[in-house]
């Protein structure tokens, strides 16, 4: 059937003059009959090339064709000539259709009953895997001619030979000689040699048969036949090889090379890519669905370049594998890290570590996992209190366990993760301590909702937070190092949170640019705000639970300690001007608290000893080279006068005290005064105190206090007075009758008598002597 078909059109479309070029000019206008319009082929279906921020490549990405496409001038003569000699060697002299090749196929087909010459141009070739199928039948072969000559019309021979190098098939789901240059050899077009370009021409009759990766010897075998046909035939405008160099080149063996066979392999840095293309197609900048997108992506020839420092991605997962070397899901494997690092100016993503083996596991820690934050939340706690004027300097009592009123019913029990100190505490030295018990009475104090909002703003989605007081203490919240990175960006920035991106540009397959990344900043906190809690957080560096995360040579620099219920998450969330990284560790089969563990020599984990280590070796790493920059400076922490509230009833005096922003600390003493009377206070009335400081105020329980009556027989009368007096007793002086000259003006007796508790202010009577009127 394939043979008669053949013979069919190449009669059909024979024309009885013989001259070729008037054969070729009466041949185009039978086949095109009336219709002159041009053929225009669809761009081809073009691999996508993802880069690092220096340009590096990172994957090539492609749906079902691997295709680079080439331009001619970019691929080599020998190329051009080898695959011309093997597969149309007149191209660049005949019409679309080249008839006589046409007959002398179909005859030389017809007389050896089987395919041994093809009579397809070029041309033809294209048009049949572009536009009208490889069905064997008269009507296809018809269309194809009559579509050849259309596309000739509409394109020179080197477009033609462009597009065809580029559509061609090469097995391996390789597209295009460009494409196949770097599969087989790892070269570029434009430097293949003879014998592999020879061998690549080859292939293009049958891609599987003669693939010398797994058939080398037919390769072989059908590469010395193009050498030959190369050797046979002048192609113009290259002309033909010589024999020498038909000789060496046959006798030269196949050398192949895998070093750039990685398309659709997402390449070194896969959980990175996987992002990307996660980004890519959830963007509406791409196109209008997801679809469409993805589209794009795998067949648009893009190049995307992404935001992302290749050395300090791989330094970063060095330093989580060092710190966790045998890490797994669940125990007994050390638990597993994740790491991502923001530029906050613009919302850069520069390092996103969420996994060390894909192959193991494609789920991606540092963006995909909702984990707690423990005490990492407390910065967002802090921010909302500066927010609403809460001075840094106000005290909340810090014994440990405490039940907070005003969160829940029946009140709501909180201990310290961490060490606290006890007694009364400000939020400065809470912070740096992280103290749980104050941070529980803070939120109660700002609202959790207004913290949910603040975070909220800062780089934490709604969604995945509760308005409740735990909130402080990152139960209420299920998030991941990339958003903790963002949230903790904003500070580092003076209150301006930029949206995180991982795309920079987007070139289309011409090179123009199609997609830039714009900053989206947006000022969420006051900057004098952010100021002060990044004071407060380098605290947490310098002085606290984070000094594991100390950078050496010292320069500024602020975080957070964060430690989850039951030591299930460890995290340190800090920050220098120029780069924000949240470092997150734990299980990620499920919740699992991370005792006894071996890589902390038996010890619990502690975001400050687990993190905070990984933290300070990929920040030491990462600040190379920057200069040691300054956070702007807190605003001055404002001072205010002390109200006297000395004498006032108890609820007068604190509200008093608090509507002038200091803090009421009550003490309740025994004293004669009206129970509920503050009877004295510290500091005095008229002092100057930095505001939200605490003023201890002395409550009258209405019982006046028991004293001891000190012994006061014996002495002058003078002197017992002043001494009961003193110690706030009545003195009533009674005189008695005595004969002896020494007795005179001593006191003789008392009622109550030494040594008997009485109330304060009671009335002691001492009995003096006195010498008989003269």
């Amino acid at each position: 059937m394939v043979l008669a078909t053949a013979a069919m059109v190449s009669l059909a479309i024979l024309p009885p003059i013989l001259a070729i070029g008037r054969a070729a000019q009466l041949t185009d206008a039978k086949l095109l009959g009336s219709t002159n319009r041009n053929l225009v082929l669809p761009s081809l279906p073009e691999r996508s090339t993802i880069y690092a921020a220096d340009g590096s490549v990172l994957a090539t990405l492609f749906q079902d064709e691997n295709r680079v496409y080439v331009p001619l001038a970019q691929i080599a003569p020998i190329a051009r000539q080898a695959v011309l000699a093997v597969e149309d060697h007149s191209f660049y002299s005949h019409g679309a259709v080249d008839v006589i090749s046409i007959l002398r196929a179909a005859l030389a087909n017809l007389n050896a009953g089987k395919i041994v010459q093809g009579g397809s141009t070029i041309t033809q070739q294209l048009v049949k895997n572009t536009e009208v199928g490889t069905e064997e039948t008269f009507r296809r072969k018809f269309q194809e001619a009559q579509d050849a000559i259309r596309l000739e019309r509409t394109y020179s021979k080197d477009q033609i030979l462009e597009m065809y190098l580029n559509e061609s098939y090469f097995g391996n789901r390789v597209y295009g000689i460009g494409t196949a240059a770097e599969f087989y050899f790892a070269t570029s077009a434009d430097k293949l040699t003879l014998p592999q370009a020879a061998l690549l021409a080859g292939m293009l009759q049958a891609p599987v048969l003669f693939d010398p990766i797994t058939n080398p010897t037919d390769a072989l075998v059908r590469r010395n036949i193009v050498l030959k046909d190369m050797e046979a035939f002048n192609v113009q405008p290259f002309g033909q090889i010589s024999e020498s160099e038909y000789e060496t080149a046959s006798s030269t063996p196949i050398v192949l090379s895998s070093k750039k066979r990685g398309g659709n392999a997402f390449g070194p840095e896969p959980y990175w890519i996987s992002f990307i293309v996660n980004q890519f197609e959830n963007d509406p900048s791409f196109g209008a669905t997801i679809a469409d997108r993805a589209k794009l992506l795998f067949q648009g020839g893009l190049h995307i370049y992404t935001t992302l420092d290749r050395g300090l991605q791989k330094y970063a997962r060095l330093v989580i594998e060092r710190h966790l070397p045998k890490a797994g899901p669940k125990p007994p494997a050390d638990p597993q890290g994740a790491l991502a690092t923001i530029n906050p100016d613009t919302g850069a993503i520069v390092a996103l570590v969420g996994g060390t083996n894909y192959e193991k596991s494609k789920f991606d820690l540092a963006w995909q996992g909702r984990r707690s934050t423990g005490s990492a939340f407390k910065a967002y706690t802090l921010t909302a209190a500066m927010e609403q004027g809460v001075p840094p300097g106000r005290v909340y009592k810090a014994n440990s366990p405490q039940t907070v009123d005003g969160c829940q019913a029946g009140g709501w029990t909180v201990n310290n993760a961490e060490p606290g100190l006890g007694g009364y505490m400000n939020l400065w030295d809470a912070t740096t301590h992280s103290v749980n018990v104050v941070f529980a009475q803070l939120i109660r104090d700002v609202g959790p909702l207004n913290v949910l909002n603040t975070a909220a703003a800062m780089g934490i989605p709604r969604s995945n937070m509760q308005p409740v007081c735990s909130l402080t203490l990152g139960t209420g919240v299920g998030t991941n190092p990339l958003e903790m990175a963002s949230g903790y960006a904003t500070l580092a920035n003076g209150g301006k949170h930029c949206q995180p991106f991982a795309v920079s540009k987007v070139l289309d397959r011409e090179g123009n640019q199609v997609f830039k990344a714009k900053p989206s900043c947006k000022q969420v906190v006051p900057p004098d705000v952010a100021a002060q809690v990044t004071a407060m957080l380098r605290n947490v560096i310098c002085c606290g639970t984070g000094t594991a995360a100390q950078l050496n040579p010292p320069r500024p620099e602020a975080g957070k300690t964060g430690t989850g219920q039951n030591y299930q998450d460890a995290w340190f969330c800090g920050y220098v001007p120029q780069l924000s990284t949240a470092v997150w560790v734990g299980y990620s089969s499920k919740e699992i608290p991370m005792r006894g563990l071996r890589v902390l020599g038996g010890g619990n984990a502690f975001g400050g000893t687990l993190a905070a280590p990984i933290w300070h070796d990929v920040m030491q790493h990462a600040v190379q080279g920057l200069p040691a920059k300054n956070f702007p400076n807190p605003p001055p922490q404002k001072g205010g006068t002390v109200p006297d509230v000395t004498g006032m009833q108890q609820k007068d005096a604190e509200n008093t005290l608090t509507k002038a922003n200091f803090v009421p600390i009550d003490k309740n003493v025994a004293s004669a005064e009206p129970k509920g009377t503050v009877v004295s206070q510290d500091p005095k009335g008229g002092s100057v105190r930095t505001l939200g400081s605490g003023v201890t105020i002395n409550i009258s329980t209405g019982v006046a206090p028991k004293v001891v009556v000190p012994d006061v027989v014996g002495q002058t009368q003078d002197a017992a007075t002043a001494a009961l007096q003193a110690d706030g007793f009545v003195v009533v002086v009674v005189y008695q009758m005595v004969i002896d000259q020494q007795q005179i003006g001593i006191v003789l007796s008392q009622d109550p008598a030494a040594g008997k508790k009485v109330a304060q202010g009671s009335t002691v009577t001492i009995t003096v002597g006195q010498g008989p009127s003269p």
